[in-house]
């Protein structure tokens, strides 16, 4: 089974380098565009999805819509997909975020089980996010998947697959409307792609 994670497209807090989280936040006019040029190179590579998934938030949703409709396949809304839950400093700039938060942000950065009001443990947004491989991995064994969401839980699913450490998330890029993927096959995983995103050169 192969499973391609790609990111969400841009949205305007995105661009003005504002921690989304949960925050239900719409694509903007570029996210869009990103999510029709990621839907056109796994066309153009060949891509034949036996299922497509999103997170349940909208900007996920939108670029799995986008996606459907040249793949020719409607999305499956998971909220196993969705982003981490960082409520404590969710809205903020990250700038901002670091000023007013930074040392129990360091602290939820390297800590996988760092307890903290109103923000889920990066050890908690890696559960879900193996628990989804895991699942689709076994009903979809041999074909090829599409599991749209969001870079800190695509993070922790590549830090899985590679066995790395989850504090070494960070060190992992994850641009807007990227494509990582990852084939599970005799029990084995293993990265094969990683931040695709020089389809995107041309917006």
């Amino acid at each position: 089974m192969e499973i391609y994670f790609v990111r969400h497209g841009e949205t305007e807090w995105n661009n003005s380098n504002r921690w989304q989280g949960r925050s239900d936040i719409p694509l903007s006019e570029r996210g869009r565009n990103q999510a029709i040029q990621t839907g056109e190179f796994l066309r153009k590579i060949g891509l034949r999805p036996a299922a497509l998934y999103a997170s349940d938030l909208k900007r996920a949703r939108e670029t799995a819509e986008i996606i459907g409709q040249t793949l020719r396949i409607k999305p499956i809304v998971n909220p196993v997909l969705r982003e981490a839950d960082v409520g404590l400093w969710n809205g903020l700039e990250i700038s901002e975020a670091f000023r007013n938060h930074g040392n129990l942000i360091e602290h939820w950065r390297k800590d996988p089980w760092a307890d903290i009001a109103k923000t889920e443990s990066l050890g908690e947004v890696q559960r879900r996010a193996v628990s989804f491989l895991k699942f689709v991995s076994t009903a979809f064994a041999g074909k090829q998947v599409v599991a749209v969401s969001h870079a800190l839980l695509i993070r922790t699913v590549i830090c899985y697959s590679m066995g790395l450490p989850l504090e070494n998330h960070y060190r992992l890029s994850m641009h807007n409307c990227s494509v990582s993927s990852i084939i599970v096959e005799s029990g084995e995983t293993r990265v094969h792609e990683l931040n695709l995103w020089r389809h995107l050169e041309e917006e």
